[in-house]
C-alpha cells in the first residue's frame, strides 16, 4: 500500500480509502431513496476490517449517511482499531424528525453535529472534519471560529469541506480554515479550478466520483446498467436506450487498456498522477471492489502521449451528444 500526506495536515493517507454512503443503508429524504440499497451491518462492518488488513487507512462518511447508520458502523468496525485509521466525516446537511432533507451548518447547530458524530464513531476525536453543504457568509465566520477552537481541543485534526464549487473553498481558506477539499474528479472532468487553488494553498484533496457515476468502471461498456427499484441509481440515471447509449460511449477508452491495466485502474491511475491527489474514494460494495482499486496504486504513472491522448478522447465524448 502506498501512502500519501493529506496537504499539510501532517495525516497520512492510503491512496485508495473508502467511501462510506453507500454502507449506511437506506435513506429516505422528503419522501424520496437517496440512499443505496442495505448491504447489513454485519457485512458493513466487516468489510471495512477487511480493506483495513489490506492495508487502506482512510475512511469517510457523513452525519447524513443513513441519518447516521454510516458512522455508527464505521465507529463498530474500527473498535479496537481507531489508532490505525484516519477518518472523516462531514456535518451541515441532515434528516429531519420527519424525515425531511435538512441544512444547518451554524455555529449554534455544530456542538450538536460534532458531539453526535463522535459518539456514532466511538472516538474522542476526528482526523478531518469536513462542511457537507455550501458555508454561508455571515454564518461561516462563527463556524469557523468554532471549528478552530475544537481544533485547539484537540477534537479535530484537520477542516474542510466537500464541494464541486471553488467559490466556497476560496471563503474557508479566508476564514483560514481550509486544510483539506473533497471534490468529484475523474479522467472525463473539464479543467477544475479547485485543482488549481489545492496547488496553490497546499490543501490536502480527497477525491470522490473518480468513475464519473459508473461510466468509467468498465462494466457498463457493452451492456446497459440494471438497478433494483431501491436503488438511487435508478431515479438519476434513468433505463432503456438512452442510459445505454450513454454508458456505451465511454468504451473508446477501451484503446488505452491493458492485460495488467483494465479500466478501474485506468480512471484510477489517471487520478494518482495528479499531484493534488491525496487519496481516492470509491464506493466500493465488496472486498473484490477495493482489491481491484488497489491494482492501480502498484503500475507505473501515464505516459504522457497516454495522457494526451485520454484528453483527445474525453474532449471528443464532452462534445457529443448524449
Amino acid at each position: 500500500m502506498n501512502y500519501r500526506e493529506l496537504g499539510r495536515t501532517g495525516l497520512r493517507v492510503s491512496e485508495i480509502g473508502i467511501g462510506a454512503w453507500q454502507l449506511g443503508g437506506p435513506l429516505l429524504l422528503d419522501g424520496q431513496a437517496d440512499g443505496h440499497p442495505d448491504l447489513g451491518g454485519d457485512f458493513c462492518i466487516n468489510l471495512i476490517r477487511q480493506c483495513g488488513e489490506l492495508g487502506i487507512n482512510f475512511v469517510d462518511t457523513a452525519e447524513q449517511y443513513g441519518n447516521g447508520e454510516s458512522e455508527r458502523r464505521v465507529g463498530a468496525a474500527l473498535k479496537g482499531r481507531r489508532d490505525r485509521w484516519i477518518i472523516s466525516t462531514k456535518f451541515g446537511a441532515q434528516v429531519g424528525p420527519r424525515g425531511e432533507r435538512m441544512q444547518d451548518a451554524s455555529a449554534r447547530r455544530l456542538p450538536f453535529s460534532l458531539a453526535g458524530s463522535l459518539r456514532r464513531l466511538q472516538t474522542d476525536y476526528l482526523d478531518v472534519y469536513l462542511w457537507h453543504v455550501p458555508p454561508k457568509p455571515g454564518e461561516a465566520e462563527e463556524a469557523a471560529r468554532f471549528l478552530l477552537e475544537a481544533k485547539r481541543k484537540g477534537q479535530v485534526r484537520a477542516i474542510g469541506l466537500s464541494t464541486a464549487k471553488v467559490e466556497s473553498a476560496e471563503m474557508l481558506q479566508r476564514l483560514g480554515v481550509l486544510d483539506v477539499v473533497q471534490f468529484p474528479r475523474s479522467l472525463v472532468s473539464p479543467p477544475d479550478p479547485l485543482v488549481a487553488l489545492l496547488a496553490a494553498t497546499g490543501a490536502g484533496g480527497i477525491v470522490r466520483g473518480a468513475f464519473a457515476g459508473g461510466r468509467l468502471s468498465g462494466t457498463y461498456f457493452h451492456h446497459a446498467p440494471r438497478f433494483a427499484t431501491d436503488d438511487i441509481r435508478r431515479g438519476r440515471y434513468g433505463s432503456g436506450e438512452a442510459v445505454a447509449r450513454d454508458f456505451a460511449r465511454y468504451a473508446v477508452f477501451e484503446e488505452l487498456l491493458t492485460p495488467q491495466r483494465g479500466m478501474i485502474q485506468l480512471a484510477l491511475r489517471w487520478l494518482l498522477d495528479e499531484p493534488t491527489t491525496s487519496t481516492i474514494i470509491p464506493g466500493g460494495k465488496s472486498l473484490e471492489a477495493y482489491r481491484q482499486a488497489l491494482r492501480a496504486t502498484d503500475l507505473p504513472a501515464l505516459t504522457p502521449a497516454e495522457k494526451a491522448r485520454l484528453a483527445q478522447l474525453a474532449t471528443s465524448l464532452a462534445a457529443q451528444p448524449c
